[in-house]
């Protein structure tokens, strides 16, 4: 029986090719987007979970209880883990992270510019159960120890057995011999670390390259705060509540007024305290995003499936009412339907299937991970079989049910119908797949004009042209004003300045008491060359600027509107900021990133320490002054590489992520679009079906053409006007919500709304005609014939 099934479902699938060609279109391309963004969703949950002690590995973040708003920092005092260790019996063991940014490395006779060298304890190897490399060596973590990942060995060395007990030397904190060579950190955890040195390196690495002394050094209490900090707990089924106030109580004092919170090392990576320390940061929100708009594909693809099915019913209803004369029952048509659609899931799988291995070497580019079927598990092909079966069972048991229940006599006899009811439940699932299109075209439309808005925002500066170029060599930064010079006998070069900060990284935060206030505020404070400020642009627009000439005023600063505003200050010129003299006033600038508010900022004239130097390009040949910077960069450079970035591009990158979502919302919407139509075109081949004899009555009774395509279209239409007045406003509402989280945004009008809704009908409509003009052309003698 069952083959029998499968022969009469691929015959009548191979009559009809247009019909099969559609569903199987669109449930493959519903299955692909499924089970690409489903791929992706497991990485992005699988983080950590493969870490054998994972129950018993928990980061530590602290709150100052005495600040009125709540804020988790993952930074600790490098005593703090001994301390608990020792005077907290539950904890068996810690592990404390520093990093070292941007060094350069010199090792095999080369020069090796690193992003970031982490400094541990050796109990990290055991937390992160990192294991030596074949002919790496063993894992140890001595003073002048360092480890290397394998990749990084076999780069350097060509294999990891030719990096063991070689010299290494970190420029400005000295040498190190490789002790061993680890295998690559898995890419589901939220740690990332190629260089590894011990922690007992931490003072020297954390001011290396600093002219700053201390007597005490990071070992000792209230010295920093910079300190990653994870811990080990002696059994997995604890009180966290009680162990996170012994922790308190232990620290209390050394650090008062400190609350103590405890997060599972499988869940740093989803955690709203974690910034992403070593690189790695997930949002779970678009996370699930994105397992949503797999989801709404591909029932968006179901949804089609059952409306082609159910608008053949005057072509399948006769094929039922003969198989219930000749004894067929209910449910042996039932599954014979059900067999359809399996064939055609499975076809549409299998075409999935290829395009997943198409796109997903694209889809993991972009998202920069791993993704892809693993086909060497027999999970992998359980799941498949899984998805095919119930996609089967969810598209097929509708149009099942429905083409099965007809009575033979009545399909005989020609007066077959199809019910208000089967009628008002197609156009519930048109209605949802009009709700998701018109959802997706107006969220992507205001994620792009946002994201446009901030590449488009005036940052209060000019930013053409200028070249930020990294100072770190000592033999740059030393020789400043040498270099300087050098750099302006080219005439492709206007002029350069210097800053001891990146424009958007930030700056250092200090806190100032400014006068007439009694408490000190957190205060951006940001020294730069007195040309700075002329040099890029600013506005003054109270006060004067620096002076460009004479002795420099180290003690006469420059603020920032925001800062006025937060000091109280109606009249700031001459005012006192913790021994400084306010003497003008700037416009607001971005510094930072639109997506957070401007901080009280004040400028610090100075004439040495820079590690940046803005380079303005006089335009024309861009080439020739890049070459120029470079080489002159080069001629007073000892260590360092020439590590440069236009302003452009670097504000750009603060974006990322808000491009890569405009892009993924394109994306999915362009393909539910694509899925959506067919199922549109599904529904006006059934329109135009179930009214066949009435077009060709009204055609002889002199209908004219339009009348007849408004009469044929014209409930879609209506339709869609309103699942409109429940889905603007909900997106209106979401939207709103989602921009707030920029302090520089777009305001939603009528005409954002308004767009998506004529683009959505204008789609539709260029669907709906083609089946609206063959109706309406066709000969109406054909139509009433058997009348």
């Amino acid at each position: 029986m069952l083959k029998n099934y499968f022969k009469t479902a691929t015959r009548y699938l191979l009559k009809n090719k247009g019909y099969t060609l559609i569903n199987v279109f669109g449930l493959s391309i519903g299955l692909a987007a499924f089970i690409m963004l489903g791929l992706f969703v497991r990485v992005e949950f699988s983080y950590d979970e493969h870490l054998k002690d994972k129950d018993l590995i928990y980061q530590v973040y602290l709150n100052d209880t005495t600040d009125q708003i709540v804020n988790y920092a993952m930074q600790t005092m490098a005593p703090m883990g001994p301390l608990m260790v020792e005077q907290v019996p539950e904890i068996t063991d810690k592990a404390r992270f520093g990093a070292m940014a941007n060094k350069v490395l010199k090792m095999n006779n080369q020069r090796f510019l690193v992003e970031k060298i982490y400094y541990t304890d050796e109990s990290a190897l055991n937390f992160f159960e990192v294991k030596a490399a074949p002919g790496g060596g063993r894992l140890s973590l001595g003073k002048r120890d360092m480890l290397l990942s394998q990749s990084t060995a076999e780069t350097a060395f060509g294999t990891a057995a030719a990096a063991i007990n070689q010299t290494v030397e970190i420029v400005g904190l000295g040498t190190f011999q490789i002790s061993g060579v680890f295998q690559d950190v898995e890419d589901n955890t939220h740690v990332d670390f190629d260089y590894m040195i011990s922690f007992e390196n931490a003072n020297d690495a954390l001011f290396s390259g600093s002219s700053f002394k201390m007597d005490k050094t990071v070992f000792d209490w209230g010295v920093v705060s910079a300190f990653p900090l994870y811990i080990k707990l002696n059994e997995p089924s604890v009180d966290l509540a009680a162990i996170e106030k012994k922790m308190e109580v232990a620290l209390e004092p050394h650090q008062k007024n400190r609350e103590v919170k405890l997060v599972p090392v499988n869940e740093v990576y989803f955690s709203d305290l974690s910034h992403g320390y070593f690189g790695k940061k997930g949002e779970k929100d678009k996370a699930q995003l994105y397992l949503i708009i797999a989801i709404v594909i591909l029932a968006v693809a179901i949804i089609n499936y059952m409306n082609l099915a159910t608008a053949r019913y005057s072509k399948r209803s006769r094929e039922v009412g003969i198989r219930k004369t000749v004894g067929g029952h209910k449910a042996q048509l039932a599954r014979q339907f059900l067999t359809e659609s399996f064939v055609i899931t499975f076809i549409g799988l299998v075409i999935a299937i290829c395009l997943v291995e198409i796109c997903s070497p694209i889809l993991s580019s972009f998202v920069g991970k791993s993704i892809g079927i693993d086909y060497g598990v027999p999970e992998t092909y359980v799941v498949l079989l899984l998805i095919t079966t119930l996609v089967s069972l969810l598209a097929g048991i509708y149009p099942a049910t429905f083409l099965s229940r007809f009575n033979a006599i009545e399909v005989l006899s020609g007066r077959v119908t199809t019910g208000k009811k089967g009628s008002a439940f197609r156009t519930a699932l048109v209605g949802f797949q009009v709700f998701i299109c018109l959802g997706l075209i107006s969220v992507t439309m205001i994620v792009q004009q946002q994201f446009k808005y901030m590449s488009d925002i005036d940052l209060g500066f000019e930013h053409d042209q200028i070249v930020g170029v990294s100072m770190e060599d000592k033999g740059v930064s030393e020789k400043y004003e040498t270099f300087k010079t050098e750099l302006l006998k080219n005439p492709a070069i206007a002029s350069v300045t210097g800053a001891s900060f990146s424009v958007f990284e930030g700056a250092w935060s200090l806190y100032l008491t400014p006068e007439g206030m009694e408490e000190s505020l957190p205060v951006t404070y940001m020294p730069v060359e007195k040309s700075f400020v002329d040099r890029l642009g600013l506005t003054v627009s109270q006060g004067e600027g620096f002076p460009q000439e004479g002795e420099l005023k180290t003690k006469e600063v420059l603020i920032n509107k925001t800062a006025q505003e937060e000091f109280g200050w109606e009249e700031p010129i001459g005012k006192k900021l913790d021994g400084y003299t306010v003497v003008g006033v700037v416009d607001d600038f971005i510094y930072g990133s639109a997506k957070t508010a401007i901080e009280p900022l004040v400028m610090v004239p100075s004439k040495s320490g820079f590690s940046y130097a803005y380079v303005k390009l006089a335009g024309g040949n861009v080439r020739a002054a890049m070459d120029h910077l470079s080489a002159t960069f080069q001629s007073f450079a000892s260590d360092y590489p020439f590590d440069y970035k236009f302003l452009d591009d670097a504000f750009a990158a603060k974006y990322e992520k808000e491009q890569k979502l405009s892009q993924v919302f394109s994306t999915f919407t362009v393909l539910a679009i694509i899925v959506a139509g067919l199922g549109i075109l599904g529904l006006s081949i059934f329109i135009a079906e179930s009214r066949n004899k009435e077009v060709g009555i009204r055609k002889i009774l002199g209908a004219n053409m339009a009348q007849l395509i408004w009469l044929l279209n014209s409930g879609i239409t209506k339709l869609i006007l309103v699942v409109a007045i429940i889905t603007l406003p909900l997106v209106h509402h979401f939207m709103s919500q989602w921009l707030d989280e920029f302090v520089y945004n777009i305001a939603i009008t009528p005409l954002t709304l308004l767009l998506p809704l004529v683009v959505l009908i204008a789609v539709v409509w260029a669907i709906l005609i083609f089946q609206s003009l063959k109706s309406a052309y066709s000969n109406p003698v054909n139509a009433i014939r058997t009348e």
